[in-house]
């Protein structure tokens, strides 16, 4: 017969197992979801001649989707290794026999993985135990070469700017520099013998000016005066039209009057 104490503590331990069953049972729900432990796939190979910090279990991606992963790495001589890889049967169809494969790495200084590149549609679908070849061009020696590019470029511009700088002959050079030095100087010179009190002299002549000539401005504005009415008075401008145009008549009268005296006389 079952102790009421022995009980309790069957039941503790019960509530403590099934606890645990329900962590391990998502835990491994979870990793079938990351990693398809437990679906169906089809193992591909690869042939290489250096493996570049590949490791077992890293990623096998296409255009960017992890598709599966490394399950081996072995050797098949001493100058070629054989790598199997495991792709979800999901993704099978868009894996190409004609696709090629290369090493990539996550970041700049991530973990390797493969991934499939090209691949037509016309071309079958890759099947058990079939072969990729793999592109094994080291990204690290393709930055290499890169940057031996870029150095050689920069020499040869430091090479042409120094044969610029060698064209130019050394008297030369001087002159230009001891002409430099002679206009600061001169610029120096007339602008310390502009002192404070010269300039400030000049700046307070010129608001005399401005002022007197504003204040002129506006007596002629407001009036009165004869410069204010020739401006604004229409009735001395009409006036003085009047007698201009007077002043014309008159020189012609005058005129046909002389020419009739002349005529008489004669």
């Amino acid at each position: 017969m079952i102790k009421p104490t022995d009980k309790k503590n069957y039941l503790i331990s019960g509530f403590f197992i099934s606890i645990l069953l329900g962590v391990c049972a998502v835990t491994i729900f979870m990793l079938n979801k990351e990693n398809a432990l437990f679906s169906r796939r089809v193992y591909i190979k690869t042939e290489v001649t250096n493996a570049q910090n590949l490791k077992e279990g890293a990623a096998l991606q296409l255009k960017g989707i992890k598709i599966g992963s490394v399950s081996s790495i072995k050797f098949k001589s001493v100058s070629t290794l054989v790598i199997t890889l495991g792709v979800s049967a999901d993704y099978k169809t868009w894996v190409k026999k004609d696709a090629t494969m290369t090493f990539k790495t996550q970041g700049v200084l991530g973990d390797k993985f493969l991934e499939i590149n090209g691949g037509t549609d016309a071309a079958p679908s890759v099947q058990e135990g079939d072969t990729l070849v793999t592109n094994e061009s080291n990204q690290f020696e393709h930055i290499i070469t890169k940057s031996e590019d870029l150095m050689v470029a920069a020499g040869s511009i430091l090479t042409k700017f120094d044969r610029i700088l060698s064209s130019v002959e050394n008297n030369r050079l001087e002159k230009i520099l001891l002409n430099l030095e002679n206009l600061t100087a001169s610029t120096n010179k007339v602008m310390s013998s502009l002192n404070d009190k010269h300039l400030t002299q000049t700046v307070t002549n010129f608001k005399q000016s401005s002022e007197a000539m504003s204040k002129i401005t506006k007596q002629i504005e407001e009036g009165p005066g004869t410069l204010h009415a020739l401006i604004y008075d229409q009735g001395l401008h009409e006036d003085l039209r009047s007698l201009v145009g007077g002043a014309n008549r008159n020189k012609v009268l005058k005129y046909f009057l002389r020419e009739s005296i002349k005529k008489g006389e004669q």
